[in-house]
């Protein structure tokens, strides 16, 4: 892959964080590509893996933003908001030091055999940046489809894990929501799952933890990857993370037929990593075809309701499917190798959810990134669906947010939905409880949670106020802790408010002055019909 020679070490936080600087050589299909790696030290001990930022050297001035970025990072791990290999990070306005173009970072696990003179407790993460619109295509329809484009363009498999300064985007976001399939279809991003097809078979294949190694044990994925069916539309995708598999397929608009980048020696595997998995629930008769770079699978109710059944209990399963290519739809569940990416000690602000068009909103964190007046972004997790139950909060998703909203009116009075009025666009709502009620009872008040409640409930009718909408039914997920701030999670039915409401009520209901929370966490959902 390639050697790194150490070149300087830079101190940001004395005795807690520091960035080492190699100089390293890239081989690739083209030949070696010189370039500078800047990895972290200090994040672990945040719970957060270790980073590598790497930048082909194009004889310019070194590049500044991967320190920007190491303080940004270790700042949010302090906070325990930590980032996973699938994470998406958006500007809220572009640009870095060496390429104004840069909307985002995607975060993916490092090789191997990365060449840095660092030694890891766990395999870090490489931050790549993205582009114009990709950011917001991966936001949309999943971070593989990007990567895999990634992996075409430098002709280095899966992905390459350097940016190169000058480089063309891989995708328009516009012609992508105009070619995709996916564009009308509500998605779940599932970067634990792999979808990989294999001759006449469809594998679905869950990578489940260690109970004893990191919170929220060895059920989480399949907890989060059940939810997602049991609430998932008829039509609705689920966006995998890639595949350990020596191909994947690839897609881009215009493109005609099925296509694949290969690794090397991988020629002949009869093993193809999708990037999608499209679920149809209907009565014409089952069957599976590859679409783009993943697959539309055709179910009846009842073979729809084997496969959630099996993912319940937490076993694997094989449906067979009479018509068509492939033959084989199976679930398979597969042990954590290594290490746990999640240690213990690691608390994430809010669980992950679908993309649009039934959206979580995102989490908006306005973050100095390259020193610019007025830059800032917002980290934005694209992970998988919660589990109702799930023990640890782990991830903030979203929707990519470049709308600036205006000053949030005042979150923090209390009383009836805030200002004292009456509701409007809004009901009472029902709240149902993700905590056991003894522990609601051991960690707040029920007239401190009544009057949070009650400011929630208002916001939200606020925001609806003379905004022409099709949502019908919104459901607001709060996590609440001990001296951190309120985690959100919002999802909408039948159809997602418009994209500027979703991010004004975002910021406002995370803004809200949370109640005393003592001992542990406090989760619950506010579920609120809204009136037209």
């Amino acid at each position: 892959m390639g050697s790194a020679l150490p070149v300087g070490r830079e101190v940001l936080i004395p005795r807690q964080l520091s960035v080492a600087i190699d100089e390293g050589g890239i081989r690739t299909a083209s030949g070696m590509l010189p370039a500078l790696l800047y990895t972290t030290e200090g994040l672990e001990r945040h719970g957060q893996r270790e980073m590598v930022f790497a930048v082909i050297r194009t004889g310019t001035p070194a590049p500044g933003y991967p320190l920007t970025m190491a303080r940004t990072v270790h700042r949010l791990a302090a906070e325990g908001r930590l980032v996973e290999a699938g994470d998406v990070s958006v500007f809220n306005q572009p640009g870095i030091d060496i390429d104004g173009r840069v909307t985002g970072f995607v975060y993916a696990a490092a090789p191997e055999d990365i060449p840095s003179t660092v030694r890891f407790e766990r395999p870090p993460l490489v931050a790549l940046p993205l582009l114009a619109g990709e950011t917001a295509v991966v936001q949309r329809f999943g971070h593989a489809r990007v990567l895999s484009l990634l992996g075409a363009q430098e002709r280095y498999y899966p992905h390459p894990y350097w940016f190169r300064p000058g480089r063309a985007p891989v995708v328009d976001d516009t012609e992508f929501r105009a070619a995709t399939m996916l564009s009308k279809a509500p998605a779940y991003n599932l970067p634990f799952l792999r979808v990989v097809h294999i001759g006449d078979r469809l594998e679905l294949t869950i990578t489940a933890g260690d109970a004893t190694s990191y919170i929220g044990g060895a059920d989480e994925e399949l907890e989060a990857f059940e939810e997602a069916l049991r609430e998932a539309a008829d039509v609705c995708a689920f966006l995998p993370g890639l595949a350990d598999v020596p191909q994947t397929y690839v897609w881009a608009p215009g493109q005609q037929g099925p296509a694949a980048i290969v690794a090397p020696g991988g020629e002949r595997s009869t093993r193809i990593g999708c990037n999608f998995l499209l679920l149809v629930r209907g009565t014409l008769e089952p069957t599976a075809r590859q679409i783009e770079d993943g697959f539309a699978v055709l179910l009846t109710g009842a073979m729809y309701a084997r496969l959630r059944q099996a993912v319940e209990a937490g076993r694997p399963i094989e449906i067979g499917l009479p018509a068509g290519a492939v033959r084989t739809i199976a679930l398979r569940l597969e042990p954590r190798r290594g290490p746990a990416s999640r240690p213990v000690q690691a608390v994430r602000p809010g669980p992950g959810t679908q993309a649009a068009p039934l959206p979580a909103l995102p989490v908006g964190v306005d973050l100095g990134v390259d020193g610019r007046s007025g830059s800032g972004l917002t980290a934005v997790p694209a992970v998988p669906a919660v589990a109702a139950q799930a023990a640890a909060d782990r991830y903030r998703t979203g929707e990519l947010t470049i709308y600036r909203p205006p000053p949030a009116e005042d979150t923090g009075r209390s009383g009836p939905d805030a200002v004292g009025r009456e509701l409007r666009h809004v009901d009472r709502g029902r709240i149902v409880l993700l905590t056991p009620e003894e522990q609601v009872r051991r960690a707040t008040t029920a007239a401190e949670l009544g009057d949070f409640i009650d400011r929630a409930r208002g916001i939200v009718d606020r925001a609806f106020t003379g905004v022409r909408h099709g949502t019908e039914e919104l459901m607001v997920e709060f996590r609440l802790g001990p001296s951190r701030p309120v985690a959100v999670r919002i999802m909408a039915r039948p159809e997602a408010p418009p994209r500027e409401l979703q991010v004004v009520l975002e910021r406002q209901l995370l803004a809200l002055r949370p109640p005393a929370i003592r001992h542990s966490e406090v989760a619950f959902q506010l579920h609120l019909q809204l009136f037209r």
